[in-house]
């Protein structure tokens, strides 16, 4: 799914997008032109190796995001939410849902049932 950053209104819209077996649910709106927020809940499952013995396993997401999108460089500071800076004003959620992925398979904590029994 891709949204125009100048089509997003500055009430909150509810969307759901999902990909790979990853959904993406939650609102979007506009704070400013070049601002807009999006909370919303990633939740799914992934393949991810096993940081001990490599093995693949599957992990359960079950996220809660913040993010702020603007089209400009972001001087502000908020916590709270994660920013991200595009330059297209074009808003990929297949790009967020690719991005939380690919962050969660290089959790350093990604560790196999066995090795874990291993382990303690």
């Amino acid at each position: 799914m891709k949204i125009e950053l100048k089509k997003i209104p500055f009430n909150p819209k509810e969307f759901e997008t999902s990909l790979d077996g990853v959904k993406l649910k939650g609102v979007f709106y506009k704070e400013n032109q070049n601002v807009a927020k999006i909370e919303a809940i990633l939740s799914g499952t992934i393949q991810v190796d096993c940081n001990i013995c490599a093995d693949s396993f599957v992990k359960e997401i079950d996220d809660n995001l913040k993010l702020i999108i603007t089209d400009k460089i972001y001087n502000g500071f908020d916590k709270e939410y994660d920013v991200i800076e595009i330059f297209s004003n074009i808003i990929d959620f297949d790009d967020i849902i690719t991005s939380e992925i690919e962050s969660h398979k290089l959790d350093f904590e990604n560790i196999c049932d066995n090795c874990k029994i291993e382990n303690e």
